[in-house]
């Protein structure tokens, strides 16, 4: 067997989307709104998923970072800066409590294709703009399956997540079709990632808005956020660091697979 060419494991290896698995990092700044909402909203999000039901709230983040490096494999200067928006879904898996990232838009190739091949964001493109002015700060994501408007007014005060909203570790299904095989999985792990302790960022208390938009399509990927209610929200900035994942659990792993595995020891 040839050895690779390239210490990226990017998919494919001839033409790698990313410069970097893990040590990428830059100053970020950011708003967190959390909501209620209905418990049969949530449960359904949940409901695909293996990960168990926690509290009938939902956080909505949106991030920017106005400098960024070890990312990308080329001087990004094309556009907006790289900005996010997440859907993050308090949830618990084998006893680890975080957050199900549940929705995840965001504008730009390499940090889309790295979040999805690697560790299972459930990563869309999508127009996402964020801006701070004085002490509003806005945020917006646009795209045929799903609206969103968030903002929030800065306060001074720190302040510290509703402990029954837990959100890290960040929770992730990550899933690889089986490319030999229809509607099969070759292999599905549930992974945990953790940058809260690889970054310095600090939060202060916001005051939050919010507005769904119906989606322009005939999917609405973020329809069930409609009756959320803000009660909780922060302004976050800091160091921004990437980190490694660690996998909780493999849940299916195709034969096939297997086999392989098998024969490549034997």
């Amino acid at each position: 067997m040839k050895p690779r060419t390239t210490s990226i494991p990017s998919i494919p290896l001839h033409s790698p989307f990313y410069a970097t698995d893990n040590a990428y990092e830059g100053d970020c700044l950011g708003l967190s709104v959390l909501l209620e909402l209905p418990e049969d909203a949530v449960r359904a999000v949940l409901a695909p998923t293996p990960f168990d039901f926690v509290t009938s709230h939902a956080w909505v983040e949106f991030y920017t970072f106005p400098t960024l490096t070890g990312f990308s494999p080329y001087n990004d200067t094309f556009g907006d800066q790289y900005a996010v928006f997440g859907v993050v879904v308090p949830a618990s898996y084998g006893g680890v409590h975080g957050g199900y990232y549940a929705h995840c838009y965001k504008n730009k190739d390499f940090s889309a294709s790295m979040g999805r091949e690697m560790a299972g964001f459930p990563v869309k493109a999508a127009e996402v703009h964020v801006q701070k002015t004085g002490r509003a700060m806005t945020g917006r994501v646009a795209c045929p399956t799903a609206r969103y408007e968030a903002s929030v007014i800065v306060g001074d005060e720190s302040v510290a997540d509703p402990a029954f909203a837990v959100r890290n570790p960040t929770l992730l299904l990550h899933v690889i079709a089986d490319v030999e095989a229809p509607d099969s999985v070759l292999l599905e792990q549930v992974i945990s990632r953790d940058v809260s302790q690889s970054s310095d960022l600090t939060a202060v208390e916001a005051e939050p808005a919010v507005n769904y938009r119906p989606a322009p399509s005939e999917i609405d990927d973020l329809s069930w956020l409609e009756a959320g209610r803000p009660v909780h929200a922060d302004f976050f900035s800091g160091r921004f660091r990437g980190a490694l994942g660690r996998v909780l659990a493999t849940t299916e792993v195709s034969p096939r697979l297997l086999d392989r595995v098998a024969a490549i020891k034997a």
